[in-house]
């Protein structure tokens, strides 16, 4: 499990740079107003300035590092996951690791998508975040199965 989690928070650093890569490359070709919203159709309806893709660049490091201390420290009073994951340092390591995963992998679809629709190469969203956000409901989800699960198996073990 260790090995998953390793990997899992080097594709999410990898992701993270090539964020940072992209809109540095990018950054002096774009328009001064860019797409910073999109509908549930995928068409923009929300702008602002260039610069507001710092703005998203910062949330998404400061995201990243708050993961990652929360992946090395499970047991952080800031990690809001039931308990008995918690109390399984691996188990709690592995849910934030993929969840820091799917995180990355919205900040680099919304980076992307207001770059290219701002250079014209796209006149709408591909909605890709409408399928991350499903993936995140769904592992929050299994999450909260498993733990139920566990608590289930926890109280059969202290009842015998």
């Amino acid at each position: 499990m260790k090995s998953i989690s390793t990997f899992s928070n080097t594709i999410s650093g990898l992701i993270l740079i090539f964020i940072w890569i992209f809109t540095i490359i990018n950054f002096q070709k774009l328009p001064e107003i860019i797409p910073t919203h999109f509908n549930f159709s995928g068409k923009p309806d929300g702008f602002g300035s260039k610069n507001s893709l710092w703005f998203l660049l910062a949330v998404a490091t400061a995201c990243f590092a708050l993961m990652l201390y929360l992946s090395k420290n499970p047991s952080s009073p800031l990690l809001n996951i039931p308990t008995n994951l918690k109390e399984n340092p691996k188990i709690g390591r592995l849910v934030v690791n993929i969840l820091n995963f799917i995180l990355m992998l919205m900040f680099a679809d919304i980076n992307y998508e207001s770059i290219a629709i701002a250079l014209g190469k796209s006149k709408e969203s591909i909605s890709a975040i409408g399928y991350l956000g499903g993936s995140l409901l769904i592992f929050i989800i299994g999450m909260m199965i498993y733990s139920v699960s566990i608590s289930n198996s926890q109280t059969r073990k202290d009842s015998r």
